[in-house]
């Protein structure tokens, strides 16, 4: 998880991402404009930040008010914010009315590194995450963030187009001297840096991106990045498709690797259709599914069709946040379009199923896969859909349970959870109303949680608090206290999603056990008795399942 230097914003965050999605542009307009006010050298309180976003001014005493933040501080948060909230929204970018520039592009337009790209977003350059055709999330900068952030950085912004000044015979000296001391025996990129920096006179980073410039684009015959001869074609293959993950297109992989586009494209499809024939799709079969009219009498039915149902509106408690508001005023499901519903969602699923059943990997097309992707994706907009209309059922029980010292929010997160593991293991055909076996999912989940949370709460009073305001600052185990247990509840319960073997690497490797000592891919190989490149594909396959299993659903739901 991105860090922030104020645990009041980072706060504030979690609350934002449980606002309805329409809202999150103009929080993210106000962040924008909250930076064009902010200025380093100076002091802001914390209830004006929460006023300016949110149009919503904290009571006096509250959480959201009291504290006061540093201008540096705030501006490395509210930049870190903008990017947070628009990968939580998944804005399409076709939905974005101006030009924005990927990181590469915008490199280009000030003739710079994308390193350098990167320090500027340190400094205050916002960048957003949409959402492509491709269903993948990149980080774009709006040109009016581009143009706010020249005006206020033009010596910066000087500053680093600077790099450019320097010739093409300097540069190219600088390769053959770094060629040089190489084959001399100084092997790591830094030691030859430091080296040509003392011998030019230029800075060791300058050194740095001309050598880092030169291999990428010289990947068969650059310094550092030499390939192995002996490299075995799964390790290539492996390689592309991380690359790929990452956010490279098509073209820069096959001019990375020196193979051809059709290649790259080929090795891109069958690593993603192994991916897809591993993957477990799990939903309620029902006889219905083997009729030949099924897709006619499931996906047609009008009540799965049909709009909301024009229900009274609920009465909204008062001591709600505006945001949480919105819950209350979604229409319930009336009891047919509730079964209509329950039973397109698993059709849907149990058809991406048979499609990925058939799927020869070696074989497949990539509008096959697409074909799946699409299925789950309409299936996941059902699920939005009974899920966002059951979200108030989840308020109403955590009212009951919050306890003294608990955080009310964090038992609405924990409630969403298990409201959307119960829409998975829902069997409509039963004839039982839904909301019955919700709440018993829900109750259950919290006879389970809350104690823990009472229990964490209760083992971190230990008069410690007073004691440590008085040194530099707070440890480690104390950082957290507020949001351990639900966070290790939540992640507890998306590992159990994965094998034994998957889980053992995943928490091996993320320091998630053995006292939270990370342990190296070499280190996990030699105790499960495989290569570190195997560890290396078992984790990337169980992260790709975490998240698209996880992230655009439970992320996307949790609390919104």
């Amino acid at each position: 998880m991105k860090k922030y230097r104020s645990s009041a914003v980072a706060n504030l965050v979690l609350q934002l991402q449980r606002a309805p999605s329409r809202l999150t542009l103009r929080h993210l307009l106000q962040t924008e404009f909250l930076l064009t006010v902010v200025e380093a050298d100076r002091e802001y309180p914390f209830d004006f930040v929460v006023h300016t976003l949110t149009g919503y001014r904290p009571a006096a005493g509250s959480e959201l008010s009291g504290d006061v933040l540093a201008g540096s501080a705030l501006r490395a948060d509210l930049t870190l914010m903008a990017e947070q909230l628009s990968e939580h929204a998944e804005i399409p970018a076709a939905a974005c009315q101006e030009p924005v520039y990927s990181v590469n592009e915008l490199a280009e337009r000030f003739d710079v590194s994308t390193k350098t790209i990167f320090r500027w977003r340190q400094r205050g350059l916002i960048g957003w995450r949409l959402r492509f055709p491709d269903r993948r999330s990149r980080i774009v900068f709006p040109e009016r963030c581009v143009r706010r952030f020249v005006a206020e950085n033009l010596d910066l912004v000087i500053r680093g187009t600077s790099f450019s000044q320097l010739s093409r015979d300097e540069r190219s000296a600088i390769v053959r001297r770094a060629g040089e001391l190489t084959e001399a025996g100084v092997k790591t990129v830094n030691s030859v840096a430091k080296a040509i920096a003392a011998e030019t006179s230029r800075a060791i980073e300058t050194i740095r991106l001309i050598l880092k410039s030169f291999d990428e684009a010289h990947p068969g015959t650059g310094i550092f990045n030499r390939p192995n001869p002996e490299m075995h074609a799964n390790e290539l293959q492996l390689r592309v498709w991380e690359a790929y993950l990452d956010g490279a297109s098509i073209e820069s992989l096959a001019q990375r690797f020196e193979k051809s586009v059709a290649w790259v494209y080929r090795t891109t499809t069958l690593m993603r259709a192994r991916e897809m024939k591993n993957r477990r799709i799990e939903f309620v079969p029902s006889a219905e599914f083997d009729d030949a009219s099924a897709d006619v009498a499931i996906l047609h039915d009008p009540e799965a069709s049909a709009g909301d149902s024009a229900v009274a509106e609920a009465s909204v408690p008062a001591d709600l946040p505006p945001y949480f508001q919105q819950l209350f005023r979604v229409p319930l499901l009336s009891a047919a379009r509730e079964r209509a519903l329950f039973r397109k969602f698993n059709y849907l699923k149990c058809k991406a199923d048979r499609l990925r059943e058939a799927l020869d990997p070696d074989a497949a097309r990539a509008v096959e896969l697409d074909r799946v992707d699409a299925l789950l994706s309409e299936a996941a907009a059902v699920k939005n859909v009974i899920t966002q209309a059951n979200l108030r059922l989840v308020v109403s029980i955590a009212k009951r349970h919050v306890r003294s010292g608990q955080e009310f929010y964090e038992l609405i997160s924990d409630g969403n959870v298990s409201l959307m593991k119960a829409v998975e293991k829902f069997d409509y055909s039963r004839g039982f109303k839904f909301s019955t076996y919700a709440s018993w999912a829900i109750m259950k989940n919290f006879a389970r949680t809350v104690p823990e949370q009472m229990q964490q709460y209760d083992r971190y009073q230990t008069g410690r608090e007073e004691m440590l305001e008085t040194v530099a600052g707070p440890t480690i185990d104390e950082s957290d206290d507020d949001t351990l247990p639900a966070l290790r509840g939540a992640l507890d319960q998306m590992l159990d999603t994965l094998s034994q073997r998957e889980q053992a690497i995943l928490r091996r490797h993320f320091g998630l056990e053995s006292g939270g000592q990370a342990m190296t891919l070499e280190e996990i190989g030699r105790e499960l008795g495989v290569s570190k490149e195997r560890v290396r594909q078992i984790e990337a396959r169980a992260m790709n399942r975490l998240r698209s299993e996880f992230r655009s659903d439970a992320l996307k739901l949790i609390g919104a």
